[in-house]
């Protein structure tokens, strides 16, 4: 959650400090992650902010989560209330479901638990469902529990917003045509050869991060700007650094290269897409198992 010095927050963490961790959530948390599943709970990490949540659907790239709190005397009244045997947490939940969102794949850290009470897609519960209640009206908009569901809302939507990946307009060629930049200027600006350069200028291949750094005094544009006019990522290749199961070889490569987790995952995306482009038609690419080559040579055959 973000660090607010709140009183709600330092119960919230006292309260965890003094949890027992059964086995079960041992046992899922030390094994390696895997796509997420409705009905698990995971910790979401993006920027500095950390939450847990609860998954209530999946699709190809986010889920519909819920804040989950330990602090279950903070409620509302779409707080859905849990008894210790409704997870392997083995504590009482709060799910908040009024605060819902839609986050990406790749917020996700680590599962820590599972829920044995079968969620809707909205995160409400199932028909099936038992042993739960919803939570009281907010006492006051000053109360302890407003200001603990506002800390919680604030921090999904950071996670719902968070972005790692160009979009891809689709305009670089027109926008490096447009400032004189022809396949002669960029081998010599960019240290490439030909082939790369002309595919540049076809929208065959992207500029990668460092390539729009130096170009970006030219173009009077930021490389982030740049970047933003490259072509449209594949969207599997995206999908494959975007998975859990990669966070932990995209932190190593970060750690590596002492550059924050978000340029590390673009790092890997750029060039293994640059490579793909020189050698197959990126349409036809094996995605998975590029990234994994590109992560065994550069942390070693202990990444995979």
């Amino acid at each position: 959650m973000i660090q607010a010095s709140s009183s709600a927050y330092e119960r919230l963490r006292a309260a965890a400090a003094q949890l027992h961790v059964p086995d079960a959530v041992r046992t899922v948390a030390a094994a390696a992650p895997g796509d997420p599943r409705p009905g698990q709970i995971w910790r979401a990490v993006w920027d500095g902010v950390v939450e847990v949540v609860a998954i209530a659907a999946v699709d190809d790239t986010t889920v519909h989560a819920l804040p989950v709190s330990l602090e279950t005397r903070f409620n509302d009244p779409d707080t859905v209330l849990l008894p210790a045997e409704a997870s392997t947490l083995e504590q009482p939940l709060a799910l908040w479901c009024g605060l819902g969102r839609r986050l990406p794949w790749y917020v996700l850290d680590r599962q820590v638990s599972e829920l044995s009470v079968p969620l809707e897609a909205d995160g409400s519960p199932a028909p099936d469902a038992s042993g739960y209640r919803y939570g009281s009206p907010l006492p006051s908009p000053a109360s302890q529990a407003a200001e603990f569901r506002s800390t919680l809302a604030d921090t999904m939507d950071v996670l719902a917003t968070a972005r790692w990946a160009p979009s891809g307009s689709g305009g670089l060629p027109a926008l490096l045509k447009q400032c004189g930049l022809g396949p002669t200027e960029l081998i010599h600006r960019l240290s490439i050869r030909p082939p790369r350069a002309l595919a540049l200028l076809r929208a065959q291949t992207p500029l990668t991060p460092p390539e729009a750094h130096l170009l970006a005094p030219t173009l009077g544009m930021s490389a982030d700007a740049i970047l933003a006019a490259n072509p449209p990522l594949p969207d599997r290749l995206v999908h494959e650094l975007s998975r859990p199961a990669r966070r932990q070889q995209i932190r190593r490569l970060a750690h590596l290269t002492g550059t924050a987790e978000q340029e590390a995952r673009r790092q890997a995306l750029f060039a293994t897409l640059t490579l793909a482009a020189r050698q197959e038609r990126p349409a036809e690419a094996d995605w998975p198992a590029r990234v994994d080559r590109y992560f065994h040579v550069h942390l070693g055959p202990e990444s995979e």
